[in-house]
This record gives C-alpha cells, structure tokens and sequence, in this order.
C-alpha cells in the first residue's frame, strides 16, 4: 500500500506530499492540471527514464519519494535476493541532479534502475485505458487462472516436483560425464597406478635412498677409516684404552696419600669402556660398509625411476608420489561404483518425473475448473461494460510429455468483441479499450483471492458514460474492498465511488504555473462532482445528483 508520495521540483510540481489512504482513492482535475504528472513522478519511483526536462527548476535538484506499506506482501524472500535491507514500510527515492545525473534508493541503499524496476512491480502497477499488454502474454493468463483458482499450493508443490526431476537429470548427466570422461582417460590412469603401485614409494625414501648410496659408493674408504680407528682405539699396542688404563694405575698407586685419586680412577674407567663401546660401533659400521656393487646399482637404479616419476607427476618428495597414488585409486573405486550411481539416479528421475505428472494433473485439473468458471464470470462482467456480445475464451495446448516450470499445458485466451466474430488470440483482435476492460475484468474477479499491490487506473474508463460507468465504478468499489486502488478519471460516477477524493489543479500567477493537490471534504467533494457532471458553475440540480451519486456507494 502506497502510504505517501513526495515530489519536489518536477515538471510543474515545487513540491507536493499525496497521502492515499485505504480503499478506492480518486483523483479529479481539469485536463492539464498535472494529473498525469503526478504519474510521471510515480513512474520515477518504479524505474522509469528520467529527463533533464522534468526539472521545474534547472538549478535545483528534483527528489521523488514514496513510502510502501509491504507488511501483507511477503517480499522478504525477494529483498533477500536484491541483497536489500527488508523494512515493514519500504523507502523507495528517486534523484535527478541540475547536471542530469540520476540517483535510486531503497531504504537508503542505492540500487540500480533495473532493480529498481523488478522490485516496484511488486508495489505498485498502473493501468490505463491502453494498458492490455499483460493479459496478452500466455504466463500471466496462466497466472490469471491461478489467482482465481486459489492454486498457490499446487503450483508449489508441482513447481518443487519438476526442480527435484530437473535437479536429479543435471546430476545424472554429471555422473554420465565422469563416466564418459574416464571411460576415455581409463587406460592412462591404470597404467599411472599400476606403475605408482607397482614402484611402493616408501616415506621418506628418497633420503634414506641418498644416504645409503653414499655409504656404499665410498665403502672402501668407510671400511679402512673404520679399522684405522679401532685399531687406535684398542687394538694396537699403545693404544688410547691401554694407555687410559696407564693412567688409571697410576692413580691406583696414589690412593694412600690423594683423597680424590679414587674417583679420578672410576672416571678413567669410564672413559675406557666408552672408547671401547665406541670402537665396537666403528667396527660394526666398518662391517656394514662392504663392497656390495650389485646392490649399490639396485639402488642407484631406483632413485632414478623415483626421479623420473617425480619429474613425470611435477613433485618432489615421495610423500606427494604416495598422494597421488591413493587419488588415483579412489578414482579407480569410484568408476566402479558409476553404474551403480547412474542406474540410482535414473531410478530417482522416474520417480520425481511421476510425481511431476500426477501433481501436474491435478494442478492441470484445478485450472480447468477455475476456467471455466472465470471465463462465465468476465463474459457476465464485459456485458455491463458495455460489451453485451463479447465473449473471452481459452484453450490448452498440451506437453505433457516434456513438462516444464509452468505445468502440463500452455495457456492461449481467445476473445472475440462482436456476435458472429471468431474466436482468435486475444492479442490479435482486441483493441486497446477491449483489452483494458478484459484487463479489468479479470483484475477484478481475482482480486478478492490474492494481495495485489497498489493498483493505479489512469482514466481506464475512458469511452464509457451512463450505466456503464456506474458499473465500473462499483466494480472498482468492490476491488479497493481488499486492495489500494488509486483511480485518476473524468467521470462523476467512478469520482463519486471513492472512499477519498483527491483534487489536482493548477496555480497560476505571471511568475510561474504550479500543480497542486488537496484532499476534498464532505461539501467540497459534492461541489467537485456537480460540476463534473454540469461541465460549468454547479447548479441545485448538480449538486443534488452528486449527492445521488455519494449515496449509492455509501457504506
């Protein structure tokens, strides 16, 4: 619901607030006092172009604001997806500078034109007597059907069937690529797995490598230094232990008189059996370090296939090899496991496509019904339009066999204006009032069943007089029972159904030309409408049909 609209410096406004309240909101004026400027400054707020023209004054700049009731709208889950802040009344301003640039905001967020343009029809929408393209367009007579039928809850469960098919068909193509695309790289990966496999990378196994390359590549060198050393150590005559162990007699000799001599010796013979635990390491690494050419080529060999397959994988270090290995593997287990993957999901698409049948049917069904109740309904409304042969039709083109978002079937409306014409698609025979009034129609009949946003008919009753008239305006009565309907029109009859009646005229003055509004009361109301329906200074007779008109839609 519109809760207000502020306007400054644009086109003949300086500055304007239009506060429409609940219900059927009218707005009279003479032609040229700004009415369809008042639409101009609302179409700013919903997305439309701006001009430097519009500008009153050049030097300054021009501001359109509009405050949106959006609590009864359920818009969380699109602000969400704008990324915009959701407020339970909805800021929406538009700026255009002196030098041209334009500005949009919502709830302070600047946005741009086009989302601008997606959220505002959630809004508000204008209708005027040429406004009929929608009710042309296949998705929105669905939509139509839908709000009539109260289908909301079919179409998402139908809607949530076809996703979950359409999702599991995407996911079975996936597995069907990953079988195709290792159906073709099989061979090169078995054989990179099995060379992997059949080489056993070991941890750490490139410096263990390294190391004993190096021992067996100089073990004559290793082999003498270690019999060199043990010999020093114990085995020749004046060796390190046999002298240590000199030393430890000499001490054995001076206990009698040295206090300390005792331990001296127990530390020498420390060190003796050190050197000779020492010596026997030497000689066992000594030992080790034979002259073994077959086995130091063995291993030679093998660091050389551990760095072709290093260079071949782009790694360096055998942990990475033994990465790899396993990754191929898996990818070995899962081809395996594909046909079982595949023949699942396509177990599961058998399964979400019959459910997107049986739910598409019954949805298909509901539509019918509701069809044909609604096309009964608008032919009865087209007649007290004035359009006593007017007949609205449809049909269904089935595809079932390849469902989509929308149901089982498409829709095409098809009308015929006169007794005796064809029935053709709607777009192609109705004129622009025709579909209005189908427009019309329909809006009316569905409004009952669906929150709309704020509906705004510009002069949508144009061409229309009498009885007619008084009809619509009842209709639109009817509507703004559960909807804001802002109406902008010429006629008393529709003008005296508001439940407020709003007047826009100019000011003029040698300085300058000024649109302006007011809010009428009770006697100015009256005296607005006796002139609408005299054409000049109202007389007793005018202004007792205005009271005439008042009554008939007095609550």
């Amino acid at each position: 619901m519109l809760l207000q609209l502020r306007v400054k410096n644009f086109a003949l406004i300086r500055s304007l607030s239009f506060s429409p309240q609940k219900g059927m909101n009218v707005i009279t004026g003479e032609t040229g006092a700004g009415k369809s400027i008042l639409l101009g400054a609302l179409g700013l707020v919903t997305g439309n172009r701006a001009e430097m023209s519009a500008l009153l004054n050049q030097n300054e700049k021009c501001i359109v604001e509009a405050d949106f009731d959006i609590q009864a709208l359920n818009l969380k889950d699109l602000f969400e997806a704008l990324e915009l802040d959701y407020e339970p009344v909805c800021i929406v301003r538009r700026e255009i500078s002196a030098q041209g640039k334009s500005r949009a905001f919502v709830n302070d967020t600047p946005v741009q034109l086009s989302t601008l343009k997606q959220l505002s029809g959630h809004l508000v929408q204008v209708h005027t007597q040429n406004t009929g393209t929608f009710i042309s367009d296949t998705l929105e007579q669905l939509l139509v059907i839908d709000d009539f039928a109260g289908n909301t809850s079919l179409k998402i469960e139908y809607q949530t069937a076809f996703r979950e098919w359409k999702t599991e068909i995407k996911n079975r193509d996936l597995l069907l690529e990953k079988q195709s695309s290792f159906e073709r790289e099989q061979d090169f990966i078995r054989f990179q797995h099995e060379e992997l496999s059949g080489f056993a990378p070991a941890e750490n196994e490139e410096n263990e490598l390294e190391t004993q390359i190096l021992i067996l590549a100089n073990a004559d060198e290793i082999s003498r230094t270690c019999r060199q050393a043990v010999d020093e150590l114990t085995e020749s005559e004046l060796s390190i232990t046999d002298r240590i162990n000199g030393v430890k007699q000499l001490f054995r000799q001076a206990e009698r008189f040295l206090s300390s001599a005792d331990d001296y010796k127990n530390r020498l013979q420390g060190l003796a059996e050190e050197l000779k635990e020492l010596s026997r390491e030497i000689e066992r690494t000594g030992q080790l370090a034979e002259n073994k050419p077959d086995l130091l080529e063995s291993l030679q060999d093998r660091q050389a296939r551990m760095q072709l397959l290093f260079r071949k994988h782009g790694v360096d270090n055998s942990e990475a090899l033994l990465g790899i290995s396993q990754s191929l593997e898996e990818k070995l287990q899962e081809a395996h496991y594909l046909d079982e993957a595949i023949d699942n999901s396509t177990a599961r698409i058998a399964a979400y496509e019959k459910k997107v049948l049986s739910s598409g049917l019954v949805l298909q069904n509901s539509r019918e019904q509701a069809g044909d109740l609604l096309m009964v309904a608008v032919g009865e409304q087209l007649q007290k339009l004035g359009m006593p042969h007017a007949r609205l039709a449809y049909e269904w083109i089935d595809h079932s066999e390849k469902p989509d978002i929308n149901g089982l079937s498409t829709l095409r409306m098809t009308f015929r204006a006169n007794a005796g014409s064809p029935l053709l698609p709607l777009e192609k025979v109705a004129s622009g009032g025709e579909l209005s009034r189908v427009n019309f129609c329909l809006r009316s009949l569905t409004a009952m069943k669906k929150t709309l946003p704020t509906l705004i008919y510009d002069e949508a009753d144009t061409g229309i007089s009498g009885e007619i008239a008084l009809q619509m305006a009842r209709m639109m009565r009817n509507m703004a029972m559960a909807h804001q309907l802002i109406c902008i029109t010429h006629l008393p009859q529709v003008a005296a159904a508001g439940n407020n009646h709003f007047r826009i005229f100019k000011e003029e003055s040698e300085a300058f030309t000024e649109s302006k509004m007011t809010l009428l009361n009770s006697d100015e109301r009256t005296q607005q409408l006796a002139y609408m329906l005299s054409g000049s200074t109202a007389g007793t007779a005018a202004v007792g049909n205005a009271n005439e008109l008042i009554q008939l839609f007095a609550d």
